[in-house]
């Protein structure tokens, strides 16, 4: 919580100090299934929360998926987000929200963005790219806003693995105030299902490097494993690798999820992050 506190003053000093501020909520996991992952996103294909890790990821969604997640944090903060995506011939569509809203203690009021992605398919390789919006802003007001970019590429090779690249914050443009700072990220990852994902065991593997200007390289490990009989099952997951600088989070996560047909339940679980101890993560997918 410390630390919490030192990173929170320095984004209030940053107008003073003339120096952009850097939103915590880049430092949480994408979505509720890479958070009991590790953190590892990139190479999870499918799902609308894509957007959020790799634009390109989006491109094996048939016809449309919606996702939303949820945590309340220890000291009062709430983060939550919502993504859609849809498919149009060889193109898929998505937006996303990710809000985070600071306790009434904090000197930061909130950490918002919004972003929109376009893919194109063709075969197995797909090309995204999305443009995105980042705010921070503080108790008396004061916005800083930043425009940014991202891009990816994925092979998914049907149903059973997936191979993905994608680059975050390509090139800013400061919007307001100091704008904020958003390191370049780059996220290479493989996913490999060991029996058909359609039948009624699950068994999932992804493996992820993420490279971040200014940091070293971190390497993310995640295992997901389940049965789903007539549309309905459980699965469970676990996460293993480097947290991002600052994040105070520990290397192991934990976590599973209730399949009901098309909808997906999701939760994982943080022993720590900035926010305290013992976070718990919810979320809701659904492919229809």
């Amino acid at each position: 919580m410390r630390r919490l506190a030192v990173l929170l003053g320095t984004l209030v000093a940053a107008p003073v100090a003339a120096q952009a501020p850097t939103p915590v909520l880049t430092l949480l996991p994408p979505f509720t299934r890479s958070a009991a992952l590790a953190g590892a996103g990139v190479a999870l294909v499918g799902d609308a929360g894509s957007v959020f890790i790799n634009p390109s990821g989006l491109a094996t969604i048939k016809v449309l998926s919606l996702e939303a997640g949820y945590s309340h944090f220890p000291d009062g903060s709430v983060y939550t987000q919502g993504a859609a995506a849809f498919r149009v011939e060889q193109f898929n569509f998505g937006g996303g929200i990710q809000y985070l809203n600071f306790s009434d203690t904090s000197a930061v009021a909130d950490n918002l963005t919004w972003g929109a992605s376009a893919v194109y398919r063709y075969g197995l390789l797909a090309i995204g790219a999305s443009g995105r919006y980042v705010s921070v802003e503080d108790t008396a007001g004061t916005i800083d806003r930043t425009f940014t970019g991202d891009g990816g590429v994925t092979i998914a090779f049907f149903d059973i693995m997936a191979l993905a690249l994608s680059v975050q914050n390509i090139g800013s443009h400061d919007l307001s105030g100091q704008g904020v700072t958003l390191p370049t990220t780059t996220h290479l990852g493989y996913t490999l299902n060991f029996v058909d994902p359609q039948g009624t065991a699950r068994a999932l593997a992804t493996i992820e490097v993420v490279w971040t200007e200014g940091q070293g390289h971190r390497t993310l490990y995640g295992v997901e494993g389940g049965a789903v009989l007539k549309g309905i099952g459980l699965v469970g997951r676990v996460g293993y690798g480097l947290p991002p600088e600052g994040s105070e989070e520990r290397r192991w996560t934990f976590g599973g999820g209730v399949v009901l047909g098309r909808l997906g339940l999701d939760y994982a679980y943080q022993e720590q992050n900035l926010f305290g101890k013992h976070i718990h993560r919810f979320g809701l997918r659904l492919t229809p």
